[in-house]
């Protein structure tokens, strides 16, 4: 899901892009990135830099790197690889950086990571510049290493105006990648928000039983009795849902969450919650866990959710409301695009309606979400040439392509017969896999060159997908590239569910840890983690009375969760 969901965002991006606002920092005087708190100090490099004249190095610098093919981004147009490619081609052409790899795997199996692990375990040099999407642990590693410099000076001295505005959208997006107060690796930004959830509700069925959509718990509670009980589906049969769930890997997850039922109470299970009094709890023990769990079994003895949500993870579980098994199911705004195109060829005629969170019985509202928005990290190496190559680079991104204006150069997308096509006609595609004879090399499923990009999409700018729904679920015309082209392919529900995230945006409850595992967290958290899960199923299965909640909350803590608490903590002010 999530790879397709990457495709038709690169697509997007591909023909709608826009504003080319950045300014072009190549005039800066060079000071390369000094240390900014770290121990090692960017090296200076104001001679190479006085080669970088309107944009472009005057004599081409070579940037190297290593990288890990994608089965979606792997495919290329006859005659071109990821060492040449219409990419590389253009981009040493507009800025005098000739990109060189070291190595490249397909990454099956998380070929890429095995690799990268293996050259910091054996100590090996790496790369002018490392990209690394995926887990903090490898991130730690690249870290922990030494062989790379703090980015803090190059960031101030090198970096757009459009770029530095995403990192300070939300500064916790330094907190994975502090040490000893530098930071570490450029943030690969991504669009804001898109994570955080709605409550979808079967529109149909609300008109059917003469129902108003839920503004809180209680309410919730009687049109999932209805959902239950009132035959929605009009099959004659006692066969419906009120709720769609599945949290077999979890309680609060990316879709079919019940991480809401929680935040109703005050806290959010599974991640660190900051307290009124400033430090970070583990959002599982804290006791308003226990009133969910209580709602929870509550709403199981009752039907409103599936005997088998224990076994059902987000896609299957999400399978109950795609169905039309279910009449309500929590998630990001983007599920009309998947997988609720399921529902509709499931139930012709089925209609549905992003609603805000539900308040609980105080008028608490929460739910999981509002983490910073970054997908991937940019690690470079303490002994490149040209540190600042990268900032150019992604500057470059930033003003041709995350956001172009009409008229631009980029207007239509990356190049002519790539990731867009102009017909005969005069009209523009993207789904130039049905005209070979107009693109004669062309393979099927050829990844849009955004793909192939060292910073995997080229450039997001993190506010700009929630501004665009906003402005177009006003009733706004689109005007610009990306306007038109997020306006033509997504349905009326995807941009109206966005304003509806934006419109309770001080409900996300973030996870504030992101650090690395603490010493007793790599002994103790396998034992933790399955002492909490297996409470909390226990609990809302009736295998354990509600109460069993503050035996576990004791023997958590003494098995060693005080003492994560007082690790996480430390790391929390250590980088705050």
């Amino acid at each position: 899901m999530k790879k397709l969901l990457s495709i038709l965002i690169v697509l997007s991006m591909a023909l709608a892009i826009a504003a080319c606002s950045g300014s072009n920092n190549g005039n800066k005087p060079a000071n390369t990135g000094g240390n900014t708190g770290g121990d090692d100090a960017a090296p200076s490099n104001a001679a190479a830099e006085e080669g970088f004249k309107d944009g472009k190095y005057t004599t081409p610098v070579t940037l190297s790197t290593v990288w890990g093919l994608n089965q979606n981004g792997s495919v290329f147009k006859e005659g071109e690889t990821i060492e040449d490619n219409v990419h590389t081609r253009l981009i040493k052409e507009r800025l005098g950086i000739d990109i060189k790899y070291d190595w490249v795997v397909t990454n099956t199996n998380d070929a890429y990571k095995t690799k990268l692990r293996l050259m910091l375990s054996s100590g090996e040099e790496m790369p002018d510049v490392v990209v690394y999407r995926g887990d903090l642990e490898t991130v730690n590693m690249l870290i922990d290493s030494g062989q790379f410099m703090p980015v803090g000076d190059l960031v101030d001295q090198y970096a757009n105006e459009t770029y530095k505005a995403g990192l300070d959208l939300d500064p916790t997006i330094w907190l994975p990648i502090t040490r000893d107060g530098g930071k570490m690796a450029l943030p690969i930004l991504d669009y804001a928000y898109n994570a955080d959830h709605v409550m979808w509700i079967r529109e149909d069925w609300l008109e059917k039983l003469n129902l108003k959509a839920p503004a809180t718990i209680d309410e919730m509670e009687t049109v999932m009795d209805a959902f239950v009980k009132g035959d929605p589906d009009g099959d004659g049969s006692a066969n419906t849902l009120g709720l769609a769930t599945g949290f077999k890997n979890g309680f609060s997850n990316w879709m079919t969450d019940i991480g809401f039922v929680f935040g109703a109470f005050g806290t959010m299970p599974g991640q660190w919650n900051l307290s009124a009094d400033g430090k970070l709890e583990h959002g599982s023990i804290n006791p308003a866990a226990k009133q969910a769990l209580g709602k929870l079994k509550e709403w199981l003895d009752k039907g409103y959710i599936s005997q088998d949500s224990a076994l059902l993870d987000e896609s299957t579980g999400a399978e109950l409301f795609t169905k039309g098994k279910a009449g309500i199911v929590f998630g990001p705004n983007w599920l009309p695009a998947w997988p609720f195109p399921d529902l509709l060829n499931n139930v012709p005629g089925a209609k549905y309606k992003a609603y805000p969170v539900p308040a609980g019985p105080d008028g608490k509202i929460g739910s999981a979400g509002g983490n910073p928005p970054a997908n991937g990290y940019v690690f470079i190496n303490k002994n490149s040439e040209h540190p600042e190559a990268i900032l150019h680079y992604y500057n470059w991104f930033f003003d041709h392509m995350a956001n172009p204006q009409p008229g631009s150069e980029f207007e239509k997308g990356f190049a002519e017969g790539y990731d867009y096509a102009t017909l005969p006609d005069g009209s523009i595609t993207a789904d130039i896999a049905k005209y070979p004879e107009l693109f004669p090399g062309l393979k099927d499923q050829t990844a849009p060159p955004l793909y192939y990009t060292l910073t995997y999409e080229g450039a997001r700018i993190p506010t700009l997908y929630a501004e665009t729904h906003v402005k177009l679920a006003g009733g706004a015309e689109p005007a610009t590239p990306y306007e038109k082209q997020e306006f033509n392919t997504r349905l009326k529900e995807n941009t109206d569910a966005m304003k509806v995230v934006m419109d309770q945006q001080d409900i996300r409850m973030k996870n504030y840890y992101m650090g690395p595992l603490t010493e007793t967290m790599q002994s103790k958290n396998e034992l933790l983690n399955k002492l909490l899960n297996e409470t909390f199923s226990k609990i809302i299965y009736g295998q354990q009375p509600v109460d069993a909640f503050d035996a576990m909350v004791g023997n958590w803590k003494k098995s060693g969760g005080e003492q994560i608490k007082m690790e996480v903590n430390e790391w929390y002010n250590s980088v705050k």
